[in-house]
């Protein structure tokens, strides 16, 4: 799966992000955060953001995850939508912007909101941070997961696809 973030639409949508990104330090930590998800999920992760030195589109790399500046002269939205009309299917775009995300559907991309990916990646990036620090050869038998248990409810085909776009996350 390729995903292609629409970085500053994902900051805001993360508190920790939103605090990094008052110090100015906010590209630094979703990058860090990212990199962390990619090694976790083996997916291939493309961040788009607004602005940059150049006029034209650039590119170049933060903490290891790929970076396209849209420069002064497009909007990271447009390079998105390109991104989309080029790849279609192969793309999943992570984004809250409504705009944009019919743009990129209407190239046949998979759209996630990203106040949706932000949960997910940062549940990750929590999991494999303790990962790290964890005592390998304790175990005290203790499932501290949150899954529910009961009847189970068939939700609603919208639903479903939703829930089934982001399971793949």
């Amino acid at each position: 799966m390729h995903l292609v973030i629409d970085g500053y639409n994902l900051i805001h949508q993360s508190p920790e992000l939103e605090m990094a990104e008052a110090m100015g330090q906010g590209v630094d930590a979703l990058a860090t955060a990212l990199n962390l998800y990619r090694k976790k999920k083996q997916h291939k992760i493309t961040l788009v953001l607004d602005g940059g030195p150049d006029q034209n589109t650039s590119r170049h790399a933060v903490q290891g995850i790929p970076v396209v500046m849209s420069g002064t002269g497009r909007t990271a939205d447009d390079v998105i939508a390109d991104m989309a009309s080029h790849h279609g299917q192969g793309l999943t775009v992570v984004t809250n912007d409504r705009e944009l995300q019919g743009r990129c559907q209407g190239h046949g991309s998979h759209v996630v909101d990203a106040s949706d990916f932000a949960q997910r990646m940062m549940e990750v990036v929590m999991t494999q941070g303790l990962e790290e620090f964890a005592d390998p050869g304790h175990d005290d038998g203790w499932d501290f997961s949150t899954k529910k248990k009961g009847p189970s409810k068939k939700l609603s085909k919208a639903k479903r696809k939703k829930r089934r776009a982001l399971d793949q996350l």
